[in-house]
């Protein structure tokens, strides 16, 4: 399929004109009135372009393409929306009212937005790719509903690519923030070019969020863990098959084979994000970064003009080893003076702390084999206390309550310790001092990182 089969051929050709300017301003009050409005009449829209782009319009030269209707500022208002109808981007025509409306068809409006985003990319918000994937992931993990676990991974897909894309794009970008570097001669420039838009758009936007807010590290194991449930346990996959197969009706091994892809995608992706995209943005970003401080150094240092020249004898009187007939000829020819200040170390010496003075060893009174088996006790001590039995039965009890048998579920392991006490409740519950009994089912539950049997307490009969 061609391009020009979906879009007019002579669409382009109002941004390459001599009034592109004003063309492109034109089009931004198009998207404004179509982000507010259904419907656009086109004596509003006339308005808009009359209010918003009178001084351009004013200082355009399109005298040559106008009507001998078009004088005036309304005039050439029209005549805008007229340019912009016979090169396609916008459609007009009378309604069942009598009134001329304006219409975009979708094509202007993905094309306008994105020369909006070029125009103004401090004012594109930063997509949180990461926790976006994250956060719908485990919304549809804890509903377990097909439809949204479907909707969960092909969103998480989509996200994943996006982010990718971007830091693709952010490491060409980079490459062109350096080239433009060579090209500025003025320190200026550069602090302006670095500041004002690197930092911005670069270094605020994408990379700091990726490594504090946005972070991979911090959301990729759960990211990996759901997604691995889903593929093995609960028969979540079998699920989505059969949801899909409700609804598209196609080939079940077609569709359990894009599923596997889709998890596999993502969680590969994730897998090698850091070492295939963030590092070497990282690098490109500090290479750039030292190229900056080099190039202002090398401006400062390198300016001929007079204040580059009157720094640098400046510099040359400042060392203490300046001859006395660089002063004698300096006095010549102007007055110098020398300047002293006080600071904050002026008034005072600080205090020098003395050596600590050598102290007599201090001696062991019990032997090696005495102290370990002080230590054996006293971790002993602390594991009983931790997770001796009494501990164990206050656990179970406590899930128990007023109840006579009760399952654990890995939702109510919340820590390790408590994961540790659940598995060891099993060891103890054929002593003799428990105070419950365990029935264990077939089969494994997996939630928060971790995994733990099908467990059932019953309270034991005194």
């Amino acid at each position: 399929m061609s391009l020009y089969d979906e879009i007019p051929e002579g669409l382009f050709s109002i941004l390459a004109s001599k009034n592109k300017g004003l063309y492109t301003k034109a089009l931004f009050v198009v998207f404004e009135a179509f982000n507010s409005k259904l419907k656009i009449r086109k004596d509003e829209l006339v308005s808009m372009l009359e209010s918003q782009l009178e001084d351009d319009i004013y200082s355009a030269d399109i005298d040559d393409e106008l009507d001998e209707s078009e004088l005036g500022l309304s005039g050439k208002a029209h005549f805008l929306v007229r340019k912009l109808k016979c090169t396609g981007w916008i459609y007009v025509g009378y309604e069942e009212d009598f009134i001329e409306y304006v219409d975009v068809p979708s094509y202007s409006c993905k094309i306008i937005k994105t020369l909006l985003e070029i125009a103004n990319p401090a004012e594109r918000e930063n997509f949180s790719y990461v926790y976006s994937t994250f956060s719908s992931l485990k919304t549809a993990n804890e509903t377990k509903e097909p439809r949204e676990m479907v909707a969960a991974l092909n969103n998480s897909e989509e996200r994943t690519k996006q982010l990718v894309d971007s830091l693709k794009m952010v490491y060409n970008d980079i490459k062109r923030y350096n080239q433009m570097l060579v090209e500025k001669i003025k320190v200026n420039d550069v602090l302006r070019e670095h500041y004002e838009k690197y930092q911005e758009e670069i270094i605020e936007k994408i990379l700091a969020p990726l490594k504090i807010k946005d972070s991979v590290p911090k959301y990729k194991g759960n990211i990996r863990n759901i997604l691995n449930e889903w593929l093995y346990l609960d028969n979540n996959f079998e699920q989505m098959t059969e949801y899909l197969l409700k609804q598209q009706g196609s080939d079940r091994e077609q569709i359990q084979n894009d599923l596997r892809e889709k998890i596999h995608y993502i969680i590969s992706t994730y897998e090698d994000l850091e070492q295939t995209y963030i590092t070497p943005v990282d690098i490109r970003n500090r290479r750039y970064t030292r190229s900056t401080s080099l190039k202002i150094d090398y401006l400062i240092n390198a300016d001929q003009t007079v204040k580059g020249n009157l720094i640098y004898i400046l510099r040359s009187f400042s060392d203490k080893k300046a001859l006395e007939s660089k002063l004698d000829i300096a006095n010549e020819l102007c007055e110098l003076y020398e300047l002293n200040f006080l600071d904050e170390d002026a008034l005072y010496q600080r205090k020098k702390g003395k050596p600590r003075e050598k102290r007599s060893e201090l001696v062991m009174t019990d032997d090696h084999n005495k102290l370990a088996e002080k230590a054996k006790a006293s971790a002993a001590k602390l594991l009983e206390k931790r997770f001796g039995i009494k501990r164990i039965n206050e656990f179970v009890l406590n899930l128990l309550e007023e109840n006579e048998s009760v399952s654990i579920g890995p939702e109510q392991i919340t820590d390790d310790e408590t994961y540790v006490i659940a598995l060891l409740s099993v060891a103890h519950s054929k002593s003799k001092l428990s105070e419950y009994n365990v029935e264990i089912a077939d089969g494994a539950q997996a939630d928060n990182g971790y995994e733990i049997p099908r467990i059932t307490y019953t309270r034991r009969n005194k």
